[in-house]
């Protein structure tokens, strides 16, 4: 039960390059000193230009997207985020919400 997940309801059922950008941009802006999110991109305080950022993290996502690593961590966040396979599974090796996948990811920006 419950009610329809938006993933759902517009059709999405799987993260792309730009989603993923998008929220580790915001995550970079959360975790900075930054109050405010102005049009331009560029932050006053901390003079991160989060348009650049997200941008770059596109790029590298989009250009390494047939990475053995990448496609690891794509399916473990499509599996979480939109629960394939019927929710959470007990299968061994299946990412609950609290995993820590640092050796994953670890893996990924090495090979990029």
């Amino acid at each position: 039960g419950g009610p329809k997940m938006n993933g759902c309801k517009w059709q999405v059922s799987a993260v792309t390059p730009g989603a993923i950008a998008w929220a580790a941009t915001i995550c970079m802006f959360v975790l900075s000193p930054d109050s405010e999110f102005p049009g331009n991109g560029i932050r006053k305080t901390s003079k991160i230009d989060y348009y650049e950022v997200f941008h770059g993290y596109k790029h590298v996502l989009i250009s390494k997207w047939a990475n053995p690593h990448i496609q690891k961590i794509i399916s473990k966040l499509n599996s979480f985020m939109f629960r394939k396979g019927g929710g959470t599974s007990s299968k061994s090796g299946s990412t609950g919400p609290m995993e820590d996948l640092s050796v994953e990811i670890d893996a990924a920006m090495v090979a990029m």
